[in-house]
């Protein structure tokens, strides 16, 4: 698929950041959904749905809303850990393994599905009253001549904090006045200890881990394939390393195996002051503060910024799809409409997770049981939202590129300069144009 042709992120989630939106009136002149004549066939089906494990506690609850709506219908749940789902999809479709309805989290991937012809369209579906409250959203998704997506999840990244390490320090809780170089300062002054007790102002990630490029994001580059965004990543990935090199980050070389990536685990140790996440975090830390009994005084603040730049928050939909082989579309569309409904969303949104929708019930939805943080309505608030990644078939093969180099500056094997220049002449090499 011509790179040219991609659709743009960057109008997809300005739309999906705004709070403005509301259900819109039903569209009497859109298709027919596939739920029209939902009680017309007694056939009974059932449908292979793949999804990975984070999803699973709220995934088997809407499930089981849909069985209740549909009960022709039977779905065959498959979970797999998401370090092996990217694969376990791909392999999926490429050998016809049955599989009817999965769910993607990068928009690489729904791009370079859509352009090896392995999904099935659903524009009929998109043109559905039940999804005419986020038809705005649905049609921007739109790849080439069609939509292959149907949005159900949306994310923003904020700032974690340990709210008794900032009151030990006497330092002022952060707030959308911070930039970087004051999250830097306040990182160092929260470090203190050594040895077991010793206390971190920042949660590092494992050296093979991405999460730095969030501050790259903010100034919008995410697409390590454009020559012109590789510089702002070279600034954030300095800045991270630095971070860590102050002693204000666990060093890099001690974050191994599973211990080092259970970032929520680390962070509910109490041991270090903030962290930058995304709103599923909410989710993890409250699950565990309520089922283990573990303490964390948090809260979240909107993300720090550059000097010179506006407070702004990465984000990404997350979106289910339609199998091109799939022996059951019809049944497989109601699956697809119901996840991205504003019924499902009321389910996911009581988990303390966002969604595309933003109707009062949603809305309340996601308020009613969340008791921490405090300013959970942060994540409905008006912060400009950017693309976290591109609608770009070639984007994965690229952030692997520079995961594996970026790995071996973090851990002090190569320089910087030579980091990048490396990254530059793989993706020439390596990466169709």
């Amino acid at each position: 698929m011509n790179r040219s042709k991609l659709v743009s992120l960057g109008a997809l989630i300005a739309v999906c950041s705004t709070t403005l939106l509301s259900a819109c009136a039903s569209n009497n002149n859109s298709a027919a959904s596939p739920s029209a004549n939902a009680g017309a066939s007694e056939e009974r089906v059932t449908l292979s749905f793949y999804d990975w494990t984070d999803e699973q506690p709220y995934m088997e609850e809407v499930v089981s809303g849909f069985e209740a709506k549909y009960p022709n219908i039977k779905i065959n749940e498959n979970y797999v850990p998401s370090t092996d789902y990217g694969q376990k999809i791909l392999v999926n479709l490429s050998t016809g393994e049955e599989m009817d309805v999965f769910t993607i989290s990068s928009f690489s991937g729904l791009a370079e599905y859509s352009s090896k012809q392995m999904l099935e369209p659903l524009d009929d579906v998109a043109a559905s009253t039940d999804l005419s409250g986020i038809s705005d959203i649905v049609n921007t998704m739109k790849d080439g001549d069609h939509i292959y997506g149907l949005p159900y999840r949306t994310s923003k990244w904020v700032l974690y904090y340990n709210k008794d390490l900032f009151d030990k320090a006497g330092i002022d809780y952060p707030d959308g006045s911070w930039t970087w170089d004051k999250y830097a300062e306040a990182a160092k002054q929260l470090t203190s200890g050594s040895g077991q007790s010793k206390i971190y102002g920042s949660l590092s990630y494992p050296a093979d881990n991405t999460w730095w490029r969030v501050l790259a994001n903010i100034e919008g580059a995410t697409n390590p394939l454009n020559p012109n965004e590789l510089e702002t990543f070279k600034k954030s990935l300095s800045y991270y390393y630095d971070l860590t090199k102050s002693g204000a980050q666990q060093p890099f070389g001690e974050l191994v195996g599973t211990a080092g990536a259970d970032y929520t685990g680390r962070f509910l140790q109490g041991n270090v002051g903030m962290q930058w996440n995304g709103d599923w975090e909410v989710q993890m830390l409250n699950d565990a503060i309520k089922d283990k009994g573990v303490k964390l005084n948090y809260d979240i603040a909107p993300l720090p910024h550059w000097e010179g730049s506006e407070t702004t928050t990465p984000g990404a939909l997350t979106a289910v799809m339609v199998s091109k082989q799939s022996k059951h579309k019809d049944a497989a569309k109601k699956f697809a409409e119901y996840l991205a409904s504003e019924e499902a969303a009321k389910i996911i949104s009581a988990r303390g997770l966002l969604t595309p929708w933003t109707t009062d019930a949603v809305k309340e939805a996601f308020t009613s049981n969340l008791t921490a943080p405090e300013n959970s309505s942060l994540f409905s608030e008006p912060i400009k939202v950017v693309p976290q990644v591109p609608l770009d078939p070639q984007y994965n093969q690229g952030i692997n590129i520079v995961k594996e180099e970026t790995s071996l500056y973090l851990l002090d094997k190569q320089s910087l300069d030579e980091t990048f220049t490396k990254i530059q002449d793989r993706i020439k090499k390596e990466i169709t144009p």
